[in-house]
């Protein structure tokens, strides 16, 4: 049987998503807001705008990055999925995610995907049951830092492990139907 087709949707131009097969990723180069829908997400809306740290660190948001955030979580809530968010990030709350009964929410350390450092993330799941999220808790194992190039590229970068549960998570999600509830998950 063929994989569900997943969109990413805010991708790194040089993310682990491009290796992967199966996967329709938007970058920089092609705008996400071009997505048509019809298929689950997995969205990394640009945090700038919305991270605690990135505001402490002086960075300013471009505003086409917030609008892109909100419309993120638009994407989530119509077709099922997954969204990320770093610790801090305020996107959740503007989205109205923790006062929304369709939106599951739930705290992650990436480095329970061997991401080098502690990286506190935030997902928001729409159409998946809470449930069958199995979350990898590791504790007191830190890989190292030889596989990161950059600084940048540290605070950005998603592992391979991280993406390929993400992608996983997404293929079972469900859309909304037209009356506005969430539909069945397809048959496996």
């Amino acid at each position: 049987m063929k994989e569900k087709a997943v969109a990413i949707l805010c991708a790194a131009t040089k993310s682990v998503y491009h290796e992967m097969d199966g996967l329709d990723v938007y970058d920089i180069t092609r705008d996400a807001r071009t997505f048509p829908g019809g298929m689950p997400i997995v969205a990394h809306p640009p945090c700038r705008g919305w991270s605690q740290y990135a505001a402490n660190m002086g960075h300013v948001p471009i505003p086409e990055e917030r609008e892109l955030g909100l419309w993120c979580c638009e994407q989530l809530r119509g077709c099922g999925g997954v969204l990320e968010q770093p610790q801090g990030s305020t996107l959740f709350e503007a989205a109205g995610f923790h006062d929304d009964p369709d939106v599951y929410c739930t705290f992650v350390q990436q480095s329970w995907w061997g991401y080098p450092i502690r990286k506190g993330t935030w997902l928001a799941f729409v159409g998946i049951d809470p449930k069958l999220i199995e979350v990898p808790l590791r504790l007191g194992v830190l890989p190292t830092r030889a596989f990161w190039d950059s600084k940048r590229s540290l605070r950005s970068a998603t592992t391979r492990g991280f993406a390929e549960w993400l992608v996983a998570l997404a293929r079972i999600a469900h859309e909304r139907e037209d009356d506005g509830t969430l539909g069945q998950p397809d048959p496996a």
